[in-house]
């Protein structure tokens, strides 16, 4: 069927061409040079029409658009027979114009996807018929000699007849294009996309008929001042529905409608602004007064520019409605970010909301090594067949967006959201290598931490082992060798004293070794803490359950606890200690508390701060005056 249509589209396109040619010859052809190319540039709808029928046979624009071309060639092919023929002919002949309309008007009703409205697409026959039988019967006999209509109609009745006809056709015309907003409104992404292409071209096709029209007023242009119009209807709506069909992501082509309406409607504004102001300027000034025709120019150039962004805006939330949304709600995240409301890291969320594909993942490229890594820094491996839009920044990589819909508008929307979002993204990535730089110096400084306890643990055991005992075998030497004196022997008594200093010895380095890990922590942290409360001439309090934290959290829990206990000792005239210990979300949690003088700086306490540090831990000191102190250290229980 279709096929049907498109061959005897093209057959009456070939014979109308041949009447042409016939009549460019005869004496009577008076079509110039502008009508002429006119009807050689119908070409270009047929070709597209075939174009289309062989891409997309299912379609049925490919049709629409050969009948759209046959009807503007045949329409000045029976005009120009009727020139040679004369009589009924020539009658008829003057009066086909208006089915030029016809082409047009049905390809408005199957555009993109087909006919909707039946009754509406045989009203438009109907109409141009109508037109055509009015403009005869009502013709003036005089101006196509020596043509005679058949049926005349008094002259008083011409007028109503052919205002009534052009009403019809008017009506016809009015309710194909809204047929066309009826489609836009109810249509899907795709079909919207679609009729942009066709409305960008029927708006540019009514801007150059009223620039003609403009044109010829004046009398700047001859004949030729129709020459772009007609370009409009016979290459640029064509080309237009041809691209809708074939590739209607070819382009942003709402960008490219809504800064065209946004022009023009600045542009029709901007020129009733200069009128209004030089007839209001002229009347107080003068109408010769060049003062006010500046003033008036002045002002208008003034309020161009704001007005054009106005516009803009106003004419992209209705036209690029998903573009400006897109935008607006990047920016009002890029906002949050800066303002510290919103984490840099939820921009891949942002993005998927904004460009609408779930399936979209923001990868950042590691600023140590270079891989792709997710917002959680976790090293991701990115398949050959993943759609991919890279991020970046001059010669830098910085990231890529991994999409789901690889469609061309979804791409270039994914490249206008991540351009839009680049300052969370390059946030997010920095963020990413300097979590990675802490976490590096914290892991080495956590290695250096255990590495000086297991060398404080090898020193006490050398200590003891060692030294120590060789120091108590060389002292059972000593007392053995003065065993073997008699009593009154002089040496006897160096011996004692050499004995009594080894003795002493052995208990400095029981010393040391005890500061260095105390031994009671082979018996856990609670006993190890509890055997501080002999010592303390004040009661200490304990609530230490049995838990088991890393050797080295404990250590340095053991140290707190005695430090500042020690610290209470000395200093805060306390009556009562209480030691809190708790483990709780993965962290061990020291309390030491008295009710001693107070007055402790939030900022004190220097060692014991950085022995906290050194594993990551926490310390607050809480001390008002005559209230006394509490020190909160929280340890992180890691191994």
């Amino acid at each position: 069927m279709r096929r049907g249509l498109m061959l005897g589209a093209t057959a009456v396109c070939v014979a109308s061409w041949a009447v042409l040619a016939v009549a460019a010859f005869g004496p009577s052809d008076a079509r110039d040079e502008v009508a002429t190319l006119a009807d050689l540039l119908v070409l270009v709808p047929l070709g597209l029409s075939w174009l289309i029928a062989v891409r997309v046979p299912a379609s049925p624009v490919g049709p629409a658009l050969a009948w759209l071309a046959a009807f503007l060639v045949a329409t000045p092919a029976v005009e120009s027979w009727g020139d040679m023929s004369g009589g009924v002919v020539a009658v008829i002949g003057a009066g086909v114009w208006a089915w030029q309309l016809v082409g047009f008007l049905i390809l408005l009703l199957v555009f993109p996807d087909g006919l909707r409205w039946k009754a509406l697409f045989w009203l438009v026959p109907i109409a141009a018929t109508i037109m055509t039988a009015a403009f005869v019967v009502t013709m003036n006999y005089h101006d196509v000699p020596p043509a005679h209509s058949p049926v005349a109609v008094p002259e008083a009745l011409w007028m109503p007849v052919m205002l009534g006809a052009l009403g019809i056709v008017l009506t016809v015309s009015v309710a194909c294009m809204a047929s066309v907003v009826v489609r836009y409104r109810h249509g899907d992404q795709r079909t919207r996309q679609q009729l942009r292409w066709l409305i960008l071209a029927a708006g540019a096709v009514v801007v150059l008929m009223v620039a003609s029209w403009v044109v010829t007023a004046f009398g700047w242009v001859g004949q030729g001042a129709y020459a772009g119009f007609l370009l409009g209807i016979v290459v640029l709506v064509p080309a237009a529905v041809t691209i809708a069909i074939l590739r209607h992501d070819l382009f942003e082509i709402d960008r490219i409608l809504s800064d065209s309406v946004a022009w023009v409607v600045t542009a029709v504004v901007a020129a009733l602004m200069t009128a209004g102001l030089v007839i209001g300027i002229g009347y107080l000034a003068g109408r010769e007064s060049a003062a006010g025709l500046t003033a008036s120019v002045f002002l208008v150039a003034l309020a161009l520019l704001p007005l054009h962004r106005w516009f803009h805006k106003a004419v992209g939330r209705v036209i690029d409605r998903d573009r400006v949304v897109l935008l607006e709600r990047i920016r009002r995240f890029v906002d949050q970010v800066r303002d510290g409301s919103a984490e840099p890291e939820t921009v891949e969320q942002v993005l998927r909301d904004a460009v609408g594909d779930p399936q979209l993942s923001l990868l950042l490229t590691s600023v140590e090594d270079g891989r792709y890594v997710d917002l959680a820094g976790e090293p991701v491996q990115v398949g050959q067949d993943a759609v991919q839009v890279p991020l970046r920044t001059t010669d830098t990589d910085i990231g890529l967006v991994l999409v789901g819909d690889a469609s061309a508008r979804q791409l270039r929307r994914v490249q206008l959201a991540a351009s839009a979002a680049r300052l969370p993204i390059e946030v997010s990535r920095l963020r990413l290598g300097l979590r990675r730089a802490l976490q590096e110096v914290d892991d080495s400084r956590n290695r250096i931490v255990a590495e000086t306890v297991a060398e404080r643990h090898r020193l006490e055991r050398d200590l003891h082992d060692g030294a120590q005992q060789q120091l108590l075998a060389i002292g059972m030497q000593l007392q053995a060798a003065q065993r073997q004196l008699p009593p009154e022997h002089p040496v006897l008594s160096e011996l004692d004293v050499a004995v009594e200093r080894l003795e002493q010895t052995v208990r400095e380095l029981r010393r040391l070794a005890h500061g260095v890990r105390p031994a009671s922590l082979d018996d856990g942290l609670a006993t190890a803490l509890r055997r501080l409360a002999p010592d303390s001439p004040i009661p200490i309090h304990f609530a230490v359950p049995d838990v088991v934290p890393p050797e080295l959290i404990a250590t340095t829990a053991y140290f707190v606890v005695a430090e500042a206990v020690a610290n209470v000792l000395k200093h805060a005239q306390a009556t009562r200690i209480d030691v809190v210990v708790r483990e709780a979300d993965n962290q061990l949690h020291v309390s030491v508390t008295d009710d001693g003088v107070g007055g402790t700086p939030s900022n004190g306490l220097v060692t014991l701060r950085d022995r906290v540090d050194s594993v990551g831990g926490r310390l607050t000191i809480s001390s008002p005056a005559q209230s006394g102190t509490a020190i909160e250290v929280v340890l992180p229980c890691v191994s």
